[in-house]
């Protein structure tokens, strides 16, 4: 067995060694039988190779962010150190692309990008970003404030695409929202009656009528609901009465999504399509861009089928900082979105992970693109080369502490962090045989965070751990190959709290989770405890956390 050659103060660790450590402590894909690694490769798909480490910029970019539809907004993500604007808002599902002439006159390094985020297939129950992609679905009609304070009440909405005429039909069909709940103060139930006018409810996957589709005087009870409708006119009308002494309307929208199967979404998306003869939609260009599955909370069989579509469907996100972090799951209610990445490709598939805040603007969760040295290129060359670099996956993911204020509120810049990999490169030996991986990080705060750990993870777990005080490693890769590799690297403090120790050999005990939920204000670093509901922890973290793309290794045997 070859063994990993440690750096500086690295340890010395033989390959997969580790492998019970890591079982017992659910590393990535848990304690499952990995695939027997493929033996003859014939290809390595490597999204780093020919990066000049020394001459390359680092932007900061977002996959999936809402925001970013006023200056106002723009200019808080600019604090946060983001320079690819990459926002992807619904209702509707358009981009905020090309950004205001003057917004781009006073910030020239920023970079602009089409996005949305797109939802409400009919066959599947997933939500998808578009970076690089023009093409807009949806819309979205919300009640004007006020109006829901006394009963009854009647919102008209306007400008709606009538059924019969919509092409796709999709077009016709809308969801009407509506959010119920009792008063505050009383104790009695709530609920509330409406009739729709110009809509008839019908079923989502087929358009077919529920019933005669006719909305009169339905009772609809505490809660947040919604129901399709086709529009049978260009308004709707919605009347909502309730007892306002005991009830109260929090929300009443009428919405619309793709309202069309999973793939045709997909390919629209990917190649516009013909409307009113003229193509409209489809990516920016050709070489960039591609597709992310949001949130990830099915199962492993759910997004195969995705991911096989087309290889501009790039991979899912592995944090989403609204959505549990890590991901919420029946089985591993804290590890979901992070073990789904290691079962895909486990499979043998390519599959790029995303860092997102979602809506949570001011949580963590990024992306970082390694371009090319981008001095005197043109707006557009660099627009392509932001999306060239999400195409290749030429960009790793961050999660790291968030600045704050004595009271706890944050404060720019807020998670801007310059923690990141200065070097992740594959070696090869006399006969142009990949040998081993060498990886360097630098930027971690030297006085709060200036312990250094960086791992190797394959389908069969974690591979190798070391602990650098230079910031480098190198992974001899096992004889008998492996199917990929991807990095993660922690920089954290050597005392929480000033008192509490936390040595590398506790830290290497500890699964990404743990690590996430460390705080100064934890009672123990070694074993923090879970938040409620899987969320990480709400307190503080620590540790700055950077995850490569995986390096991988095609054979015959692989696909």
């Amino acid at each position: 067995m070859r063994r990993a050659i440690g750096h500086g103060t690295g340890v010395l660790t033989p390959v997969f060694a580790l492998l019970a450590v890591a079982a017992a402590n659910a590393a990535p894909g848990g304690p499952a039988a990995a695939p027997s690694p493929p033996q003859e490769v014939t290809t390595v798909e490597n999204p780093y190779e020919g990066i000049d480490w020394a001459r390359c910029a680092y932007v900061h970019s977002m996959s999936h962010q809402h925001g970013g539809t006023n200056d106002a907004s723009r200019r808080e993500f600019l604090a946060m150190g983001y320079r690819h604007f990459a926002f992807s808002n619904y209702y509707p599902s358009a981009p905020v692309y090309p950004l205001p002439e003057d917004f781009c006159a006073a910030h020239p390094d920023v970079i602009a990008c089409p996005n949305s985020e797109h939802h409400g297939a009919t066959d599947a129950s997933i939500h998808f970003n578009a970076p690089g992609s023009l093409t807009a679905s949806g819309s979205g009609h919300f009640a004007p404030g006020g109006l829901l304070s006394t009963s009854p009440a009647t919102v008209a909405f306007s400008g709606l695409t009538p059924f019969a005429t919509a092409k796709p039909p999709g077009r016709g069909v809308y969801f009407l929202a509506l959010r119920v709940a009792p008063r505050e103060g009383t104790a009695g139930p709530a609920a509330a009656s409406v009739t729709v006018e110009g809509g008839l409810e019908c079923e989502h996957d087929t358009f077919a009528l529920v019933g005669d589709g006719a909305i009169r005087s339905r009772r609809w009870d505490a809660g947040s609901r919604s129901l399709y409708l086709r529009a049978s006119a260009p308004t709707v009308r919605v009347t909502v009465e309730f007892d306002p002494r005991e009830t109260q309307i929090g929300l009443l929208r009428l919405m619309q999504g793709a309202n069309r199967p999973w793939r045709d979404a997909f390919r629209a998306i990917l190649d516009g399509e013909v409307e009113d003869g003229k193509r409209v939609g489809g990516l920016l260009f050709d070489d960039g861009g591609g597709i992310t599955l949001n949130h990830p909370t099915g199962t492993l069989q759910s997004y195969l089928p995705m991911l096989d579509f087309d290889p501009r469907v790039l991979g899912i996100e592995v944090w989403n900082r609204l959505a549990y972090g890590f991901g919420s799951g029946k089985a591993d209610p804290n590890l979901h979105y992070y073990r789904m990445w290691d079962d895909i490709l486990r499979t043998g598939r390519r599959c790029f992970g995303f860092f997102v805040k979602d809506h949570d603007i001011y949580g963590t969760g990024r992306n970082v693109l390694v371009l090319p040295d981008l001095r005197g290129m043109e707006p557009r060359e660099r627009e392509q080369a932001a999306l060239r670099a999400y195409r290749r996956g030429a960009f790793f993911g961050q999660v790291t502490p968030i600045r704050a204020d004595a009271a706890g509120k944050p404060i720019p810049p807020y998670d801007l962090s310059h923690y990141r990999f200065t070097e992740i490169s594959l070696r090869r030996g006399a006969q142009g045989r990949p040998e081993s991986i060498a990886v360097a990080v630098d930027g971690n705060d030297p006085v709060l965070r200036p312990q250094r750990q960086i791992r190797f993870i394959t389908e069969r777990g974690v591979a190798a751990v070391f602990d650098s005080a230079d910031g480098r490693a190198a992974f001899a890769l096992p004889e008998g190959g492996c199917r990929y590799v991807r990095v993660e690297a922690f920089a954290y403090p050597a005392l929480r709290n000033g008192d509490r120790s936390l040595s590398p050999a506790a830290f290497r005990e500890l699964d990404v989770y743990q690590i996430r939920s460390l705080s100064d204000h934890a009672p123990d670093a070694a074993t923090p405890a879970p938040a409620a509901g899987g969320r990480a922890a709400a307190k503080p973290p620590v540790v700055e956390m950077i995850f490569s793309q995986p390096i991988r290794f095609v054979s015959d045997a692989s696909g």
